[in-house]
């Protein structure tokens, strides 16, 4: 079979088995101040998440899996999508089994771009500050918005939310009726050049096992 770009959850990131992960922020800002404690802060250009994804010792065969799928993104110029592994439903539905079947869609969008309201969830429906979302936007080619509330909010009887608060701003290609992601909600990345490490075999852990396998990422606009 065909390898295919970027990288579907099958084919990486559900495969993954983390001890340990640090999911953030990388801005782009430009900082000035003066002597009294006045500061002023510029974005050049939006922020991007990354994450830093250290693996659990595993076999060795397992491992060298895991190592041939990163060389052959070779290195930043193919992408994979890859969720946060604390974020993989809402918080207030662990599992999804409450969201089930629901086609979650963009109702509207904040005149600022930094507020979002959605329309398909189930009445009453829970977002807790810090669930991801994702929506795919435009075409040639394809673009995907990786989100986080930055307020608690319920959908009302019809399935519809009040508008809330997210970070980072909405995409300007992003409009009503497209569709949203709640579970596994994944964020289009690259791996960070030389930030893989394919891990060491044997040792203390034994012949048989591969620990330490740890690498970075930054998302893909």
């Amino acid at each position: 079979m065909t390898v295919t770009y970027p990288y579907a959850l099958s084919a990486f990131a559900d495969l993954l088995k983390i001890s340990s992960v640090v999911w953030d922020i990388q801005r782009n800002d430009e900082l000035s101040g003066t002597g009294d404690g006045r500061l002023w802060q510029a974005e050049l250009a939006p922020p991007l998440w990354t994450g830093t994804v250290t693996l659990i010792p595993m076999l060795n065969q397992a491992a060298k899996q895991i190592a041939a799928r990163i060389r052959k993104l070779h290195g930043a110029q193919e992408a994979l999508f890859l969720y946060d592994p604390l974020s993989q439903y809402p918080q207030a539905d662990i599992g999804g089994a409450i969201l089930g079947a629901s086609v979650v869609q963009v109702a509207s969008i904040g005149g600022n771009f930094d507020t979002l309201a959605l329309k398909g969830l189930p009445a009453g429906y829970v977002l807790t500050v810090g669930d991801k979302m994702q929506i795919a936007y435009s075409s040639n080619p394809t673009r995907y918005a990786f989100l986080e509330a930055s307020e608690t909010v319920a959908a009302d009887g019809t399935g519809v939310t009040p508008s809330f608060g997210v970070f980072p701003h909405v995409p300007t290609g992003v409009a009503a009726n497209l569709a949203v992601t709640l579970i596994k909600a994944a964020c289009k990345c690259v791996i960070v050049p030389g930030s893989a490490n394919p891990g060491t075999a044997g040792g203390s852990n034994g012949g048989g096992i591969t620990s330490g396998l740890t690498f970075k990422v930054i998302q893909k606009k």
